[in-house]
């Protein structure tokens, strides 16, 4: 994976507490920690990722006995690695590609995701994220 750097951080960028983060009408940041010591930024992060993902980084009691489909995906899968690779073409959004092997098979299959449910799944699952060394470099150009 020479073409990726390995996030080592991951923090939700809001000025509201966790709980509030539903509310926000501007949408909150993704905040990524590079293991060279950059960081990379991801904007426009639906406030319910969001907020799960807060939820989880910080250790937060949620206690909905509903399953959201995040739940339901890691009891279907293991995950294996998210990478954040490109920009949408004729788009300003990002794409990621999630890996996973599905439950009873061996083989890992991958899917275009959008990153911050990605995000959210590798952050539930313990599972690695990487970011393009290309795609940061043409973020930078921007």
């Amino acid at each position: 994976m020479s073409d990726y750097l390995k996030v080592i951080d991951v923090q939700v960028l809001t000025m509201l507490k966790p709980e509030e983060i539903l509310d926000e009408v501007s949408k909150p940041l993704i905040r990524f920690e590079l293991e060279n010591g950059d960081e990379f930024m991801m904007a426009g992060v639906p406030e319910d990722i969001a907020y799960n993902i807060s939820v989880i980084i910080n250790d937060l009691d949620h206690s909905d006995s509903r399953l959201q489909i995040h739940d339901i995906v890691s009891e279907l899968a293991i995950i294996e690695r998210v990478e954040i690779d490109l920009v949408v073409p004729n788009t300003t959004v990002y794409q990621s590609t999630i890996y996973l092997i599905p439950e009873g098979f061996e083989n890992e299959i991958s899917y275009g995701m959008i990153p911050s449910h990605a995000t959210l799944l590798a952050i539930l699952n313990d599972a690695p994220i990487f970011i393009s060394e290309q795609l940061i470099k043409q973020t930078s150009e921007l």
